[in-house]
């Protein structure tokens, strides 16, 4: 029992200081410092999935190491590292893509210089253009189909949802003089200015001279309806690629056609060859300079759109053919004349977005041979362009154009 008291007056006395403190402003102070331990040793910050992905953007990793800058980035070793990467994985989709390519037959198709087998790289070579914009007015019909007085200004428009911004390029009504002007463009510029490079490269050479007595039919093949680029202010497009590791044939061409000036963080960055890596943007300071380039092997990427303009632009594709070409794989046409030229093969031609139904290429017919020069130039002469179809109608684009036919 003596025990037992000894214990409780032990108790007593610790509560009745416990007692004092509370009354003292003790219960405060401990609750203070308390929370100052919180404070002072607060716990790792958790990452939200979403900010976990956007680090993981191209365009975001190059916005954070250049400051969100305007500019042309200085592409130094400090931002190559930042790119490594994203370009590692766009490397190993090209040359992984590169085995599964019929009628492709050498180790390495990215060699501007011995790639035997894909077709006239003579061509291949980056190079601007310039058009006359007031023939072929594509910005200004563009701008009327979408209801704005300015493409570059597209942003500013009250309707912030860029599908409800497009929604009109959906009905055939609406979008129809654009498709018309741009199917005029294809037709009348963009494959007669092929041609003569082609002419001045001798890339028929072979072809109409062992032809001279009659006339040869190549065949162009293009996109019946081109991508439409829109990019607005704080928007990004698309991380490095090439277009074969899409689907694309090999034998593509690609056309880039700025419809507003572009500069800085809102233009399209490649590389002049496969492998040189030597990241340029395709700039224009006016409507009426368009590119060609290898796009089907050359790795091409666009920015986070740190300027205050928006950039649109089209990307399209071209192709040439020729009917009597053989099917083989040692670059020779069909009557055994080797060429580091060859025109695109049947099988080489192919791609996803051939196979996957009409509607997506269509073709035309460049007449050469006969009584005329052996390598016509057409460039001033329309009777040598014929179109497959008497009746030529402008196809439907669908979801194989992306954005918004989706």
């Amino acid at each position: 029992k003596k025990d037992h008291s000894d214990e409780q007056k032990t108790a007593f006395l610790v509560a009745g200081k416990i007692k004092n403190l509370l009354k003292c402003g003790g219960h405060k102070a401990m609750t203070k410092n308390t929370k100052h331990k919180k404070i002072t040793s607060p716990p790792p910050p958790q990452e939200s999935e979403s900010n976990t992905k956007k680090k993981k953007w191209f365009g975001t990793d190059i916005k954070i190491h250049t400051l969100a800058s305007p500019n042309v980035p200085d592409f130094d070793h400090d931002l190559r590292e930042v790119m490594e990467p994203h370009l590692v994985k766009a490397r190993k989709n090209r040359e992984e893509k590169r085995t599964d390519i019929p009628g492709i037959t050498d180790s390495k198709f990215t060699n501007c210089r011995t790639c035997t087998s894909v077709p006239y790289l003579a061509l291949r070579n980056e190079r601007s253009f310039s058009f006359d914009y007031e023939t072929y007015p594509l910005h200004r019909i563009l701008a009327e189909a979408l209801g704005t007085h300015d493409l570059s200004l597209l942003h500013e428009e009250s309707r912030i949802d860029k599908r409800k911004l497009m929604a009109p390029l959906l009905d055939r009504a609406s979008r129809h003089a654009f498709h018309e002007c741009y199917d005029n463009f294809i037709t009348s510029f963009c494959i007669p200015y092929l041609h003569t490079l082609a002419c001045k490269q001798h890339i028929f050479q072979n072809i109409t001279s062992s032809a001279s007595a009659t006339t040869t039919d190549l065949t162009y093949r293009y996109q019946a309806f081109p991508c439409l680029r829109i990019v607005r202010p704080g928007e990004f497009s698309i991380g490095p690629h090439c277009d074969v590791v899409y689907g694309h044939s090999v034998g593509n061409i690609n056309f880039h056609v700025p419809l507003t000036s572009v500069y800085g963080t809102n233009a399209l960055y490649t590389e002049s060859y496969p492998d040189k890596e030597d990241w340029h943007p395709l700039t224009a300071e006016n409507v009426g300079i368009g590119y060609i380039f290898d796009g089907a092997r050359c790795l091409h990427f666009s920015l986070e759109n740190t300027t205050d303009t928006t950039r649109v632009s089209l990307d399209f594709r071209i192709a040439i053919s020729l009917d009597d070409d053989c099917d083989d794989d040692d670059g020779q046409n069909a009557k055994g004349d080797a060429t580091k030229d060859t025109l695109c093969t049947p099988t080489i031609l192919k791609d996803r977005f051939e196979e996957s139904g009409p509607g997506y290429y269509d073709n035309v017919i460049v007449r050469i041979g006969g009584g005329g020069t052996p390598e016509s130039d057409i460039s001033n002469d329309d009777s040598f362009v014929v179109k497959l179809e008497p009746e030529h109608r402008l196809l439907d684009p669908d979801k194989r154009v992306g954005f918004p036919f989706k």
